[in-house]
């Protein structure tokens, strides 16, 4: 390791292109939800057209979801400018995403709690 090299941990350099995955957790805010769809609030930006999987939480029931970006825009509402506006899609929903999807809809709005979806 030469002296201008800050890095402390042993590095290996790949010939070849490698592909990898990152799981991050992190709680979104739903602004609408629909049988297409949602439209959340997150601090982290999503490629438009990048795939996802989503897990929707409802009372007891959960379902993993597939989703596609279709839209995205910086949320003006939040002020500080380091909100997004996403715009996700659901795509290839199983029976029992489905199930749980028309469950959340089928309920009165008032009912839902915040953040539940």
């Amino acid at each position: 390791m030469t002296l201008t090299d800050r890095r402390r941990a042993m590095r290996f350099e790949f010939v070849e292109n490698q592909w990898g995955s990152v799981q991050a957790l992190e709680p979104l805010r739903l602004r609408n939800f629909g049988l297409e769809g949602v439209l959340i609030e997150s601090a982290s930006p999503l490629p438009v057209g990048s795939t996802h999987v989503i897990r929707l939480a409802h009372r007891a029931g959960t379902a993993q979801c597939q989703v596609v970006v279709r839209h995205l825009s910086p949320d003006g509402a939040a002020g500080d400018g380091k909100q997004y506006v996403i715009g996700l899609e659901f795509i290839n929903l199983d029976d029992q995403a489905m199930a749980l999807v028309r469950q959340i809809l089928a309920e009165p709005a008032d009912q839902v709690a915040p953040n539940e979806a």
